[in-house]
């Protein structure tokens, strides 16, 4: 007889349990999206769907705060003697002039200058070299000595380039023109084939047999004209033999060389 009250009182436990899971879930998609299916519902059912705008506060635009400013930095001038004499800094990056040397040579023939090969050095172990020899007739019927141009490129470890030279005679005016040709071509080549493209002034004053001497990336280019009457002159590129023992030291760090001091001040320290 207490047994079948128990029972019913469980099932209505139960009822009671699911109909309030199933009204917070209706009321949760009916609340869902600002009431918008809630009000769809009510439209359709002739009812006046909630408006919830109209019940928000109208919000006031924000005041624009006043931008501080501030006040202008200090300039200061800089003495005369911090920026005397500073000039562009000499980069202390070293190109190392490395190319085969078979390829090179082979390059050079392909611009009409006939070397004669790669081979290997006599002089030095694991060392080569090429040249090439060419003369540039003027002509004329008196005899004349021609001009001719002696190329000549040295390396070692098959890899590095040492020194290249062109040794320039030219033994007569008429024949100038092709012999400095020449010499731009086998130095377009070079200078192609080291990836020294960056050199126009260099084939300009060659073309003009202007001499010059200067550095670039630890190398040393130089055109130089030989004492005598007959214009003889030599163009080479080799490793700069002045560098200091330490070439990777930056300027900054040489106090003597960076902003120095005036007179005074030098001798007060």
């Amino acid at each position: 007889m207490t047994e079948r009250p128990r029972s019913r009182s469980g099932k209505v436990f139960f009822v009671v349990l699911l109909l309030c899971i199933v009204a917070a879930i209706t009321a949760t998609f009916l609340a869902a999206n600002n009431l918008r299916n809630l009000n769809t519902l009510l439209v359709r059912f002739g009812f006046e769907p909630i408006d919830l705008l109209g019940a928000q506060a109208p919000v006031e635009p924000r005041k624009k705060q006043a931008v501080r400013k501030e006040p202008p930095r200090p300039q200061v001038e800089l003495p005369d003697h911090l920026m005397a004499g500073q000039g562009a800094l000499e980069t202390k990056f070293i190109r190392s002039i490395r190319r085969n040397p078979r390829a090179l040579c082979d390059d050079l023939q392909k611009r009409g200058i006939v070397s004669s090969g790669w081979k290997e050095g006599l002089l030095e172990t694991g060392g080569w070299e090429c040249s090439a020899f060419r003369e540039y007739p003027s002509g004329e019927k008196d005899g004349a000595a021609p001009s001719s141009t002696f190329l000549s490129i040295r390396g070692s470890k098959e890899e590095f380039v040492t020194s290249f030279r062109i040794k320039l005679n030219i033994e007569n005016t008429e024949s100038q023109k092709q012999v400095t040709d020449a010499v731009i071509a086998a130095t377009e080549v070079f200078l192609a084939e080291v990836r020294w493209n960056d050199a126009p002034e260099i084939l300009d004053n060659i073309r003009a047999l202007k001499e010059f001497d200067v550095v670039r990336f630890g190398n040393r280019i130089q055109l130089k004209r030989e004492a005598g009457d007959t214009p003889r002159f030599n163009f080479l590129v080799t490793p700069d033999r002045k560098r200091p023992a330490n070439p990777y030291l930056p300027d900054y760090f040489d106090r003597d060389r960076w902003l120095p001091l005036p007179d005074d001040a030098a001798g007060k320290r």
